[in-house]
């Protein structure tokens, strides 16, 4: 049995504990700590009774029995140890109580501080609704706070502090576990919701916000929970049509479903699966509508279709084929108008306006053989005809002999086409005709005043006479009337082939002035 020396010298008091592990702030009064353990042990209804009655009898035990069994010893701030000869074990006693009593005093102090410590998360865990969402770990890690208690009231304070220091664990695991928990809950509301389960998705959206007040998701989550019934129906409806078809429609009914729940992920999916097929379709109809246009050769409607198609496909080959299709055809039909122009103004004789379609259609096509020779035979013709118009247009220089010999070749090279069309055999006729007659001498009668000299440019000088007749080929002459003291005269005229006689008077009869004063 251990020796206790009661003397006043040498005494070392050692506190009782003053706290308990129950949430609520210890007191000094033993009562008080009784009354309050008593007091949190009632708001656990559920907490077995027994272990209530246990740890209140525990409790008074402990700060009213242990004290009465340990006394401590009294100490003194002037302590005075005599060490008397061959009393070396009262010596080296007192020389480790002081060492011991400090230990003791250090691990108390630990307990103290993870006890504030459980108290705080427990606070925290309690505000956070625990018994709902962590009932059996929260009383675990409690039960543990209680085991340390009673190997506290035996003074085996570093076991006990063990003890605290695995509750204070417990209830960190399940502070930290937190954030997880509300992931967790999350995840369900929202695979609840996916599924159109409103009940499960608002219980798991619910206990979001049992764990964390005004949590922002979970609000989120109760929010579109009661939406759930009318976003799932249209989502419902727009799904049915897309099995049938309907593109439209379906289209139509999920945007609906969007429009009251924005981030329902199977409308969201299904609505691109949904404007995807709308696309396709549409692509398909604009590609079939363009060919049919090619096909009718409503060129500009067909572009129009191709250019939809690409719009709806930017990345799409197929619109560009149909385009260059579209412009290809485009331009063999105006081609084939324009040689069936140029050929039908050919068979007109028409052959400026065929040499202007021949010379378009090179522009368009500079390879396109018909186009070519057409345009060199155009131009030939253009200017024979040119020629032969102007030769007959102008008979009285025909005469003329470089003018006839001209003529003549003319003449030569429209008989070497050998062509029977009416226009050129008109035009050869007329020719010969004017040739013909351009190399006639026709009478032509001249009236003077025998007064007169008279002289004809390029055939020679009449005379003077009253009246004479001569033979001129057909053309444009100029007479020359003279007299002594009178102005020159100057007459033009024309011998037109195969017209009657053509009469010229040509005499001077204004006097000039120097003259009558003479």
């Amino acid at each position: 049995m251990q020796h206790r020396d009661n003397s006043k010298e040498d005494t070392v008091h050692i506190e009782p504990a003053e706290f308990t592990f129950g949430g609520e702030e210890s007191s000094k009064s033993p009562k008080s700590t009784t009354a309050n353990a008593i007091h949190q042990r009632e708001q656990r209804s559920y907490w077995p009774a027994v272990l209530g009655v246990i740890m209140v009898s525990a409790l008074v035990g402990v700060f009213w029995g242990l004290p009465q069994v340990v006394k401590p010893p009294k100490r003194s701030a002037d302590t005075i140890v005599s060490v008397q000869p061959g009393n070396s074990a009262a010596v080296e006693s007192n020389q480790k109580s002081p060492y011991s009593d400090a230990e003791i005093m250090q691990q108390r102090r630990e307990v103290q501080k993870v006890l504030q410590e459980i108290l705080e998360i427990k606070e925290e865990l309690k505000d956070r609704k625990v018994e709902v969402w962590a009932f059996e770990e929260f009383y675990s890690a409690e039960d543990l706070a209680l085991k340390a208690d009673e190997i506290y009231r035996k003074r085996n304070f570093m076991a006990a502090l063990e003890k605290y220091r695995e509750s204070l664990q417990a209830l960190e695991y399940l502070k930290d576990s937190i954030p997880e928990r509300i992931e967790t809950h999350i995840s369900e509301g929202n695979r609840a919701l996916s599924q159109g389960d409103k009940d499960s998705a608002s219980d798991a959206f619910k206990m979001v916000l049992t764990i964390s007040n005004n949590h922002p998701r979970g609000l989120k989550g109760i929010e579109r929970a009661d939406k759930l019934p009318l976003a799932w129906w249209y989502l419902t409806q727009g799904t049915k049509a897309f099995k049938q078809a309907k593109l439209d429609l379906a289209q139509e009914q999920l945007k609906k479903s969007l429009a009251i729940d924005s981030e329902t992920a199977d409308a969201q999916d299904l609505l691109v699966k949904v404007e995807g097929a709308i696309t396709e379709r549409d692509y398909q109809s604009a590609m079939s509508s363009g060919y049919g246009a090619i096909a009718e050769e409503k060129f500009e409607s067909a572009k129009s279709y191709f250019h939809r198609a690409k719009n709806l496909k930017p990345t799409a080959k197929a619109p560009d084929i149909g385009l260059a299709q579209a412009q290809n055809e485009a331009d063999r039909v105006q081609i084939e108008k324009l040689l069936q122009q140029a050929r039908m103004e050919e068979t007109k004789e028409e052959w400026h306006r065929a040499l202007k379609s021949y010379t378009d259609l090179v522009k368009k096509d500079s390879s396109l053989v018909d186009a070519i020779t057409g345009k060199a035979r155009a131009a030939a013709r253009a200017k024979l005809d040119d020629q032969l118009k102007d030769l007959i247009q102008d008979p009285l220089t025909l005469g003329e002999g470089k003018r006839n010999y001209f003529a003549r070749q003319v003449l030569t090279d429209a008989r070497k086409l050998n062509t029977k069309t009416p226009r050129l055999q008109r035009q050869i006729e007329d020719l010969e005709n004017a040739l013909t007659q351009a190399l006639i001498p026709l009478p032509v009668k001249f009236k003077s005043d025998r007064t007169t000299s008279v002289t004809i440019y390029h055939v020679g000088k009449l005379g003077n006479f009253d009246q004479r007749e001569i033979a001129l080929k057909p053309g444009r002459y100029i007479a020359i009337g003279t007299r002594e003291g009178y102005r020159d005269v100057r007459q033009e005229f024309v011998v037109k082939p195969g017209k009657p006689t053509t009469e010229v008077v040509i005499q001077c009869a204004e006097r000039i002035n120097g003259a009558n004063n003479s």
